[in-house]
């Protein structure tokens, strides 16, 4: 849950490349029969090797879920949402089975949902104007302006749909899954991929939310995206927006 903090910005940034370089993980690799698992322990070392004398990576928390790609020894080889690759021990986790979403199409085209449950508002306007200040802002950066993506768009309104309809504010979605799952569920491909979002009161203060974040302001003046799509949701007084954003 999330506190509703007037004059707060509360806002949060993803992104990931999958050129980034490869952790060595040394040992005897063997294929697996679980394709996820998920932490059970309050905290789980994530490793370059099989063993607690390689060196820690980052950080898991309970709950977190990892695509498996292997197993060496008891240690399972992982690989994070953001492709980073490791190890961590098979005491402390068990396998992840996704709950099916309630309804046949996990990635239905947009629509208008009831008041009450958030709704979409003079969306194509936001767009543009959102738009507006994020090429403002890269030409500033001298960089190349992106185009607004309708496939993208439609990833991003759903994704703001859904935020606001289970009540949540979170790049992993109870849906959909994480950002990158999404994307790929609704056919969108890509070599780099990343997210913002955030709950504003307007789209003008929501851009100049992330342009004050390191991290959304990064994705924003990515120079290795091309594509972007913007998706706003209004619920109350707020406005959810997703930005998505491609090669």
């Amino acid at each position: 849950m999330f506190k509703k903090l007037a004059g707060i910005i509360i806002v949060a940034a993803l992104c990931m490349f999958l050129f980034n370089p490869g952790v060595e993980v040394a040992g005897t690799f063997t294929p697996s029969s679980v394709d996820k698992i998920q932490v059970i322990s309050n905290n789980l070392n994530l490793r370059t090797g099989a063993g607690t004398n390689h060196q820690i990576i980052t950080t898991l928390h309970r709950g977190d879920v990892m695509e498996v790609l292997g197993k060496i020894n008891g240690w399972y080889v992982v690989k994070l949402a953001n492709d980073t690759v490791g190890c961590v021990i098979d005491d402390y986790v068990k396998p992840y089975v996704a709950q099916k979403p309630g309804v046949t199409n996990p990635a239905p085209k947009p629509t208008t949902p009831a008041t009450g449950n958030g709704s979409t508002v003079n969306a194509s306007a936001m767009q543009a104007e959102m738009l507006g200040y994020i090429n403002e802002a890269r030409a500033q950066a001298g960089l190349h302006a992106l185009k607004l993506d309708a496939k993208l768009c439609e990833g991003a309104t759903l994704k703001s749909q859904d935020m606001a309809a289970n009540n949540y504010f979170s790049h992993q979605s109870p849906t959909y899954g994480s950002p990158f799952e999404m994307m790929r569920s609704l056919g969108i491909s890509y070599r780099y991929a990343g997210e913002n979002i955030a709950k504003h009161m307007s789209v003008k203060s929501a851009h100049e939310g992330f342009m004050n974040s390191p991290g959304h302001r990064a994705n924003i003046l990515n120079k290795n995206f091309n594509k972007v799509g913007l998706g706003f949701v209004k619920q109350g007084n707020y406005l959810y927006v997703t930005q998505w954003f491609t090669d």
